[in-house]
């Protein structure tokens, strides 16, 4: 009885170590959406967390957006394992940073 005791207890502190872990990469994942967000529609712009997945080495926030001149629109922000992110509409049309811009080369 004693070690189910102590077995279950060494689990439960595992798993909140675990979800500590997540919870603090969600906070910095969640920054630098908000300031993906910030460089594209402007400082004045407001953010809600709406939900958070993870699939396979990448990471998707669902924020909804409040431009300080428009109306809420739904971006979700993905943040890969290696930290670079990328800002989609709701129905996935991907947003670009006109700072950010790259030119893309056909020739081979």
């Amino acid at each position: 009885m004693k070690k189910v005791l102590v077995s279950s207890i060494g689990i439960i502190l595992a798993t909140g170590a675990v979800s500590a872990f997540a919870g603090k990469q969600d906070r910095e994942n969640l920054a630098q959406c908000k300031a993906d967000i910030e460089s594209y529609y402007g400082d004045s712009t407001r953010t809600r967390l709406r939900s958070i997945k993870r699939s396979s080495g990448e990471t998707h926030l669902r924020l909804m957006v409040n431009p300080k001149d428009g109306e809420n629109t739904v971006i979700v922000c993905s943040v890969s394992s290696d930290g670079a992110s990328s800002l989609a509409t709701g129905d996935g049309v991907a947003l670009s940073s006109p700072e950010a811009e790259q030119k893309v080369s056909l020739a081979q």
